[in-house]
């Protein structure tokens, strides 16, 4: 007969369990350069171009091409479709969309000419969109193991006062793992190789909105020079719910569990940006750009609940324990970026135009996060070690390449784009793929452009992780993004 003996306690000091890992840090140190239409719809590639708000995110000594002051204000609509299922079970393949409305840019540039050898000095501030992480997936199927090898894995060696408030307690507490001898601990699966079916909703929100402020200037017509400086407020929403059942009643005991993961992440950050331009009779331009890394502050305030149900002899129990919200303020540092670009601009008559390369690269080993700026324990300081050595490890560079142009007649404007770019893990042998395409219409005080953009991305996902564990349930997740952006602006 299973028993379980349910013992209330007190725990009367906050034990906070270890969240942030690598996938924080490579979440905060990848962006995106969205912003504008017109930069949207030719591919985000614009390094040797100017005369857009945009550029400021990408080289601000584009800055320097303004002639006549603007104003500038895109709306967007953000859609994601994401497939995704267990390696364990790949005929088993789930679907999640979510869709939304945001705002991606709102810009102003104020132009000047003081005259001699410096023929512009401009001035730019705004808002844009850097990065979007809304994505929501279900993942089903019939895997090997058990989340409870977790619950247990975390347990492991502690007292039951010792058990953390947020995995360890809220399983021994509902039944999900029972203790022995010696403060180990067990559950209701004979061995990690029974299959389980298993479904999980994950639902995720947020990305980072960055506040910019640059001047730019050219010189004699031919040198343009540009610097920024950008104050991100990224955030971050994420509702997980784990399920685990035995439908056919193969596992003796066990009938079903419910874990639910809540957490939400705010933060502040700073960096900066500077560039060249240098234009050969004005038709080639070469330029480069150097970003600073960006220094974070975070906050996370987190929370789970589990329920367990299991029959013995004696009947059917259910057992549920929402936690305690738990809050952790830490540090992240994302890598520096280094951005060089060459492009053409057209003429034939009265079709004008330009086309543009960029190539870009990112060191993510540079990352580093920092768990004890505000609580320096020993424990922290043992984590804060191991999650930067597995960015060391686990991490690689990327060089990513965007490619695109405009063609103008007379006010009217077609643009198109492609970029290709390499996931931050150095095991991923894939890369992410982006589709552009765009719009515009130009008159004297007046424009409007659409920018359509369609984004593939694949990555790994587990949910959850036992370190040395041979059955850890890797997932394939296959997310589309797509965004359509509106822009419409104003010269004065």
């Amino acid at each position: 007969m299973r028993k379980l003996l349910i013992i209330p306690i007190i725990i009367l000091t906050a034990i906070y369990v270890n969240a942030q890992n690598i996938t924080d840090v490579v979440r905060w140190s990848s962006i995106d350069y969205l912003g504008t239409a017109r930069v949207l719809g030719s591919g985000s590639s614009f390094g040797a171009m100017g005369g857009d708000f945009s550029v400021i995110n990408i080289n601000p000594a584009g800055i320097g091409d303004y002639r006549i002051s603007e104003f500038t204000l895109t709306p967007s609509l953000r859609g994601s479709k994401s497939s995704a299922w267990f390696t364990q079970d790949s005929l088993n393949i789930s679907a999640g969309k979510s869709s939304k409305l945001g705002l991606d840019n709102i810009g102003f540039v104020l132009a000047s000419n003081p005259g001699g050898t410096l023929t512009s000095s401009n001035f730019a501030f705004g808002y844009s969109r850097i990065a979007d992480l809304n994505q929501s997936f279900r993942l089903a199927g019939n895997k090997a193991g058990s989340i409870t090898y977790h619950f247990a894995n975390e347990a492991q060696g502690k007292s039951i006062d010792d058990l953390d408030d947020f995995i360890g307690y809220p399983a021994y507490y509902t039944g999900a793992i029972f203790k022995g001898d010696n403060n180990e601990y067990s559950t209701d699966f004979p061995n990690d190789k029974v299959k389980v079916a298993t479904v999980q909703d994950v639902y995720h929100s947020g990305g980072i909105n960055e506040l910019t402020m640059g001047w730019a200037g050219e010189y004699d017509n031919q040198l343009n020079f540009g610097v920024s400086v950008g104050v991100p407020f990224p955030s971050f929403e994420q509702l997980k719910t784990y399920k685990e059942s035995d439908p056919n009643d193969d596992i003796e005991y066990f009938d079903d569990l419910t874990f639910t993961e809540r957490l939400h992440t705010s933060g502040v950050g700073f960096n900066f940006k500077t560039g060249f331009t240098y234009k050969i009779q004005n038709v080639v331009r070469i330029a480069g750009a150097f970003h600073s890394p960006t220094w974070y502050k975070f906050t996370d305030d987190y929370g789970t609940s589990l329920e367990y149900v299991f029959t013995d002899a004696i009947g059917t129990e259910r057992t549920s324990y929402d936690s305690p919200g738990g809050v952790f303020e830490y540090k992240i540092t994302t890598p520096w970026r280094a951005i060089g670009s060459i492009g053409t601009t057209l003429r034939l008559g009265e079709i004008r135009g330009f086309i543009n390369g960029d190539i870009e690269f990112v060191d993510y080993t540079n990352a580093r996060y920092n768990g004890t700026a505000y609580l320096d324990t020993p424990s922290e300081q043992q984590w804060t070690q191991s999650v930067n050595q597995e960015i060391l490890t686990k991490l690689g560079t990327a060089t990513n390449i965007r490619l695109g142009g405009e063609f103008g007649y007379k006010g009217l404007r077609l643009r198109g784009g492609y970029s290709i770019e390499r996931t931050a893990y150095n095991a991923d042998d894939f890369y992410n793929n982006k589709v552009s395409f765009g719009l515009g219409f130009r008159a004297d005080r007046f424009f409007m452009d659409l920018g359509i953009r369609i984004a593939q991305y694949n990555e790994g996902y587990y949910p959850y992780y036992i370190d040395g564990a041979k059955n850890n349930p890797l997932a394939n997740i296959e997310t589309e993004r797509t965004r359509g952006n509106l822009t419409l602006g104003f010269k004065f």
